[in-house]
């Protein structure tokens, strides 16, 4: 995945998202950057980011305040693997839309993903999905919970999925350990589906079953 070329003011809103976001936590608002490239109009500002958006620098949740994450460049290997993809013309001709419909919890429905926290997880499913070629068509990072719907490559099965996700959840567990006191941090079980219609009642079959279960631990 080549990035496309960005304006200079394009890259100057860039650089200061990175650097707010590696102090802060989490993002500025349109008029906190504008203040900081020095543009008082705010829809110029919005503008920027959008453009941001539409060449895969960032993502954006609709209607939400905050709500700018970095997309980080995908690894070496996954260029080398895209590279090899377009030479050897593997995927000349293969027409596919394999869509899974995907939830799971955090171990006893604990609230971790509050705050910068609820961010950095979004931005490792974004790394994630950029790294296997995947595309995200939404995400919801609750406290308790995590929805992801994903159009993924043929042979990548829905378990095979979910697993690499939570993986990536606990590596930031790892390198935030002070957030997550428990051993564990995804609860049993998931919900999977290619009927999207069908996701959010098994996701609330799924919090109900776990909140049942914590009951009866309690």
């Amino acid at each position: 995945m080549t990035m496309r070329p960005l304006t200079v003011q394009q890259e100057r809103v860039l650089a200061f998202l990175e650097g707010y976001v590696g102090e802060h936590g989490f993002p500025p608002t349109l008029r906190e950057i504008g203040e900081a490239i020095g543009l008082s109009n705010v829809s110029a500002v919005r503008g920027h980011v959008a453009a941001l958006e539409r060449k895969g620098y960032i993502a954006r949740t609709p209607q939400k305040a905050r709500s700018v994450s970095l997309i980080p460049s995908p690894s070496p290997m996954s260029r080398l693997k895209r590279r090899l993809h377009e030479m050897l013309g593997t995927d000349q001709g293969v027409l596919h839309r394999v869509v899974y419909g995907l939830a799971w919890t955090t171990w006893q429905r604990r609230p971790h993903f509050a705050g910068p926290l609820r961010d950095r997880m979004a931005e490792a499913i974004d790394r994630e999905a950029l790294e296997h070629g995947w595309r995200v068509l939404e995400r919801r990072v609750e406290p308790d919970h995590v929805v992801v719907v994903l159009e993924v490559w043929p042979n990548h099965s829905a378990e095979q999925t979910v697993h690499r996700l939570q993986s990536a959840g606990k590596a930031l567990r790892r390198r935030h350990p002070e957030a997550f006191p428990d051993e564990q941090l995804w609860g049993r079980g998931y919900v999977v589906t290619t009927d999207l219609a069908l996701l959010d009642e098994l996701l609330a079959k799924l919090l109900n079953e776990q909140s049942q279960s914590e009951g009866s631990t309690s």
